[in-house]
């Protein structure tokens, strides 16, 4: 039986995965399980002494939790885990603290992407084309219904959950979505012409 999502909606928790290096710390374990900071290290490719830190403020936000220790030969090493293998962000559209915390997380998921993607270009080896493919980057701006807007939900909750069931074997990606309705530009450029045609009469 599947695990039940954890909700992310306590201030605490929202300000811990403000940090790029934390919420990257959060997807490896998620996804990995049960591991030791020297094998998080591996896989981030940082230095072990540089995530204790941010374990430390994980661990207080209650995200992450200590599971236990492992020899290495002479060696003890702490294991950690996230509290769910599943966790989502609540979002309070309403509630600036929510506002503020949410957009600094998901500003931290753009730049972590951004990132990724240089160092991959840069590489010069990555698959840009057919069913391997390996690097994207793509922005439509599309007017929806709202059952297009509800198939492009389907296809991105599908996609969610092509990424949550592998475990163990492949090659490590990240997939990165941002979906944000625009006519907020709009409104405010109607709502300043009609404040300046009240202004001519």
């Amino acid at each position: 039986m599947a695990a039940q999502p954890y909700v992310i909606r306590k201030q605490k928790q929202l300000a811990a995965l403000a940090s790029a290096a934390r919420q990257e710390i959060v997807d490896v374990l998620a996804k990995a399980g049960t591991l030791s900071v020297s094998e998080i290290a591996l896989i981030l490719g940082r230095p072990a002494d540089a995530l204790y830190f941010h374990l430390r403020a994980l661990k207080l936000a209650c995200l992450v939790r200590q599971v236990g220790y492992r020899y290495r030969g002479l060696r003890k090493e702490a294991l950690f885990r996230t509290i769910s293998p599943e966790l989502r962000l609540q979002y309070e559209p309403r509630s600036e603290p929510n506002r503020r915390a949410v957009t600094a997380i998901v500003s931290s998921m753009l730049r972590l992407g951004i990132r990724d993607f240089r160092r991959a270009f840069q590489r010069g080896d990555v698959i840009v084309a057919g069913r391997q493919r390996a690097l994207w980057g793509l922005r439509r701006v599309s007017r929806l219904t709202l059952p297009q807007l509800a198939a492009v939900n389907r296809s991105i909750e599908r996609m969610r959950q092509a990424t949550s069931k592998s475990k163990g074997r492949g090659r490590l990606y990240a997939v990165t979505v941002l979906l944000t309705p625009l006519d907020h530009r709009s409104r405010g450029a109607n709502g300043n012409r009609k404040r300046e045609r009240a202004g001519k009469k």
